[in-house]
């Protein structure tokens, strides 16, 4: 099926005006481009030749170009949905916007992640790190805890390594609805993914055996006093979302809390770093 398009020239003091008129008009949309010594081209879409042959007498007595063309109407929903595919993740992990992307002879471990959602798909290099830290330690049965959850991925991927329970908390009320919706499509039972909005001051009594911090140096260290306290005796907690120059800054952070690094990992320009507590 093709559009039929309305290409309108004019001098860019006349944009209001074109704009006004093409809103009268049967236009199903348009957009404009900058050209050169202050000029425009507006290009509207026409479901019709008639329709956009109407809408050009729109702009009679105006000193403006109006051209006509016709060109083959492009699905970008469709466009759109062939460009994604599931994104493998260090040894175990797949992680795909729909669980129809999933490859049907792949054993990975499987997460659900919408592409539109701006809390972490898997796609950038920090949540990847904290993924790939994860999956090199034992968590069968253990107590797992995501700070600054976001879409509650790396959430996921601890109930998915055998987590008896895994926290997801946030303090961006935003982030309530992607925590609550990937938990369901990713079938994860209320308790074993408890989610809730708030700091770390807001967890009940209890104390975890692996906890993500997923955000920036300048929220994690001055945190670090207030997680420690959640650590269990040899508990580990993996930070990431720290660019590589500032490694230093958080191990020493760290070491200041009697944590010890005992893993690190590198990717572009991003660090995460696993840190042991010792008592």
């Amino acid at each position: 099926m093709p559009d039929h398009i309305l290409e309108i020239s004019y001098e860019s003091s006349l944009d209001d005006t074109v704009q006004a008129r093409l809103y009268m008009t049967a236009s199903l949309g348009s957009s404009s481009v900058e050209g050169p010594a202050g000029t425009m081209t507006t290009s509207a879409y026409f479901d019709t030749p008639a329709a956009r042959d109407a809408a050009a007498a729109a702009f009679d007595g105006l000193d403006v170009e109006v051209r006509t063309a016709d060109r083959d109407r492009v699905n970008w929903l469709e466009r759109y949905q062939q460009s994604l595919h599931a994104i493998e993740i260090g040894e175990r992990f797949l992680v795909a916007p729909d669980a129809a992307l999933f490859p049907r002879d792949s054993a990975r471990l499987r997460i659900i992640v919408p592409q539109e959602q701006a809390f972490g798909t898997g796609s950038h290099e920090t949540t990847a790190l904290c993924i790939t830290l994860l999956e090199t330690m034992e968590l069968r049965g253990k107590r797992g805890l995501d700070i600054g959850s976001g879409s509650g991925i790396l959430a996921l991927a601890m109930h998915l390594l055998g987590t008896r329970k895994a926290v997801a908390f946030d303090n961006d009320p935003d982030a309530f609805a992607a925590l609550r919706d990937n938990r369901i499509r990713n079938d994860v039972p209320e308790e074993a993914m408890p989610i809730f909005m708030g700091g770390t001051e807001a967890l009940r009594a209890g104390t975890f055996d692996v906890l993500t911090m997923n955000i920036i140096p300048e929220v994690i260290i001055p945190l670090l006093g207030s997680v420690v306290e959640r650590m269990a005796p040899g508990a580990t907690i993996i930070v990431s979302g720290v660019l590589g120059e500032r490694r230093d800054d958080v191990v020493a952070a760290a070491a200041d809390h009697e944590l010890r690094l005992a893993d690190e990992r590198r990717r572009g320009e991003w660090w995460a770093g696993l840190f042991q507590r010792a008592r």
